[in-house]
C-alpha cells in the first residue's frame, strides 16, 4: 500500500503556508479551534503523523474496499452467469438481457445522491450495515430467478441498495484524508472495483465445477454464493467501520485513535486549506449549491463519457470477448483476470502520482490515452483471428487505462469542493447522471449481433473518451487555471478589509484565498 512520506521540513512547509494563509485575514484574530489545529500539526509531526495515517488506511481502506469489491462483483455477476446458460435457463434473448442489464442503472443512479445525503446526515456505521446487507440479500435471491419479469425486478432493486456504496465510500474518505493524500487512497479503493473484475473469473472459474450439483445450474451458485458473502460483509460493518470523525462527542475515546489523534484527524482535513473553514453543520443550501455548481457537472462528463461507458461495457462484455478470441467459457473467464490484475496496479499507482504531484489533470489525461489506445488496438486487431495474443494485450491496456482515470476523478472533485455537505451532494449528483447514462449505454453497444468485431462499441468508446471527456476535462483545467491567476493578482491588503472570517467561510472554493488543484 503506498504511503505519503512526511518529513519534519514538509511539515515546517506546510505550517509556512498556513501561517502566512493566515496574514491574508490577519484583521481577524485566529479561532481557538484553527490554533489547536496548529498545535497538533506542530505536536504530531513526523513519524507521528505517518503512526495516524497508517492507522486510518488499515481501519477504512480494507473494509472499504472489500465492501466495494462485493458491489462489483454482485454487479456484474450477470456477465459471468451469461456464459454458464442463465440466458438459456430463464429464456431469455440477448436483447432482454442488456435492457435487463441497463434498468439497473436507473434505480442505481437517482438513489446515489439520495443515498450521499442520507450517509452525510445518519453516518456510515448505521448506514452502511443497512444497505450492503440489504443489497447481499437481493443477491441471494436473483439465484431463484426464473423469468425475464423476475430478473428486470431484481435488478431494479440491486440498483436501490448498491447505489450508495461507491459515492459514500468517496465521502468517507474525503471526510478523513487531505487533499495530498486522498487520490492514492481513492485508487487504493477502486482497486477493488479492477480487482472485482480479476476475482470474478476466478470465482466464475471455480464455481463452474458446481454446474448440475443439487440440480443447480452454475449461475445460481454463482448468485448464492456472493451474495451470503455479502450478508456476512454487510453484518461487520457494524463493528469494522468508524463513524464520521466529527461524529465522536468530545473527549470521547474511539478504540482505535487517542482523543489526540483523533482531533487531530478531524482539524488537519477541515483545515487543510488554511484558517477558513466550511461549516459542518447540514444544510439544504448546500446542497442546492451543488446541483447550481458548474463543477458538478462538468465532472459528471468526465465520469459518464469517459469513466461508466467504457468501464462498464468493458466489464460486461470482457468473458464474452475473451472467450471470441477462441478459448472455452471456462477458460474465458479465468483470462479475465489477468488484465484487471494489472489494471489494479496501474490504477493505484497513477493515484498516487497525482497525489506526489499535486496534478489532477495530466495523470487524468494519461489514464484517458492508455485506454484509448488498447481500445483502438483491439478494434483493429479483432479483425485478425490469427492475432489473438495481441487483441489480449489490448485488453490489458484498456482495463487499466479506463480503472486509472475514476479515482483522480473523485479526488478531482473533493479537492476543489470545501463544504462537506456540498461535496457529498456533488459526488452523488454527478454520479447519478454518470451510472444512468454511462451505465445505460455502456450495458448496450457492444451488440451480441455485432459479436466479434462491434464497430458501434468500439467506435462509441472512443468518441465517448475523446468528446465527452478529454475536451470537456481540458477545460475544466483551465477555467481552474485562469481562476487561480486572478485570484493571485488580488490585493491582498484590500481582499482582508473586504471579507471576514464568517464570509471567507461561507464562500468556500469561492473564496479569494483559495487556489483549486489542477
Amino acid at each position: 500500500m503506498p504511503e505519503l512520506k512526511d518529513s519534519k521540513l514538509s511539515d515546517l512547509s506546510d505550517l509556512e503556508a498556513k501561517d502566512n494563509a493566515s496574514i491574508a485575514v490577519a484583521d481577524q484574530s485566529l479561532v481557538p479551534e484553527y490554533e489547536r489545529f496548529l498545535h497538533l500539526e506542530n505536536t504530531l509531526s513526523g513519524e507521528k503523523k505517518r503512526k495516524l495515517v497508517r492507522k486510518l488506511d488499515l481501519r477504512l481502506l480494507p473494509v472499504l474496499s472489500f465492501l466495494y469489491l462485493m458491489c462489483s462483483l454482485d454487479k456484474s455477476n450477470a456477465g459471468n452467469a451469461k456464459l454458464f446458460g442463465f440466458l438459456e435457463d430463464i429464456g431469455m434473448t440477448g436483447t432482454q438481457f442488456n435492457l435487463g442489464l441497463m434498468y439497473f442503472f436507473f434505480t442505481y443512479g437517482l438513489f446515489e445522491p439520495v443515498s450521499n445525503i442520507m450517509l452525510r446526515r445518519v453516518g456510515p456505521k448505521i448506514w452502511f450495515p443497512l444497505i450492503v446487507t440489504l443489497w447481499g440479500l437481493i443477491t441471494t435471491l436473483t439465484s431463484q430467478v426464473s423469468s425475464y419479469g423476475g430478473f428486470v425486478a431484481i435488478r431494479l432493486m440491486l440498483g436501490i441498495t448498491e447505489a450508495g456504496l461507491y459515492p459514500g465510500a468517496y465521502f468517507i474518505l474525503s471526510m478523513w484524508y487531505t487533499p495530498k493524500e486522498i487520490g492514492t487512497r481513492m485508487a487504493i479503493f477502486y482497486g477493488a472495483n479492477t480487482t472485482a473484475g480479476a476475482f470474478g473469473g476466478v470465482i466464475a472459474y471455480g464455481v463452474g465445477s458446481l454446474d448440475g450439483h443439487m440440480g443447480w445450474r452454475a449461475w445460481r451458485w454463482l448468485f448464492l454464493i456472493e451474495g451470503c458473502i455479502t450478508i456476512f460483509a454487510g453484518l461487520c460493518c457494524i463493528f469494522c467501520l468508524p463513524a464520521f470523525p466529527h461524529q465522536y462527542e468530545e473527549k470521547k475515546n474511539s478504540k482505535w485513535l487517542s482523543p489526540e489523534e483523533l482531533e487531530y484527524a478531524l482539524l488537519r482535513v477541515k483545515y487543510a486549506n488554511g484558517p477558513i473553514s466550511s461549516t459542518y453543520q447540514f444544510r439544504w443550501s448546500d446542497v442546492a449549491a451543488a446541483a447550481k455548481d458548474r463543477k458538478t457537472y462538468i465532472m459528471m462528463m468526465l465520469f459518464w463519457w469517459g469513466g461508466s461507458v467504457p468501464t462498464y461495457s468493458l466489464s460486461y462484455t470482457l468473458p464474452t470477448m475473451v472467450a471470441n478470441l477462441g478459448y472455452s467459457a471456462v477458460k474465458a473467464q479465468a483470462l479475465t483476470t489477468p488484465p484487471y490484475i494489472f489494471a489494479t496496479f496501474v490504477c493505484v499507482t497513477m493515484g498516487y502520482i497525482s497525489d506526489r504531484k499535486q496534478n489532477r489533470y495530466l495523470c487524468l489525461m494519461s489514464a484517458y490515452v492508455l485506454g484509448l489506445i488498447g481500445i483502438i488496438i483491439l478494434w483493429i486487431t479483432v479483425h485478425f483471428p490469427h492475432l489473438p495474443g495481441v487483441s489480449y494485450f489490448a485488453i490489458f491496456l484498456a482495463a487499466a487505462g479506463y480503472s486509472a482515470q475514476a479515482p483522480i476523478v473523485g479526488a478531482w472533485t473533493s479537492s476543489n469542493i470545501l463544504n462537506p455537505s456540498k461535496r457529498a451532494a456533488a459526488i452523488g449528483l454527478l454520479m447519478l447522471f454518470g451510472s444512468v447514462g454511462g451505465g445505460s449505454i455502456g450495458s448496450n453497444i457492444y451488440i451480441t449481433s455485432e459479436a466479434p468485431t462491434y464497430p458501434l462499441g468500439f467506435g462509441f468508446s472512443v468518441g465517448a473518451t475523446v468528446l465527452g471527456a478529454m475536451i470537456p476535462a481540458t477545460i475544466h483545467w483551465y477555467l481552474m487555471r485562469r481562476e487561480n491567476k486572478r485570484r493571485d493578482a488580488l490585493d491582498i491588503i484590500e481582499t482582508e478589509g473586504k471579507y471576514t472570517a464568517d464570509d471567507l467561510a461561507e464562500m468556500g472554493e469561492d473564496s479569494p484565498l483559495f487556489r483549486f488543484v489542477l
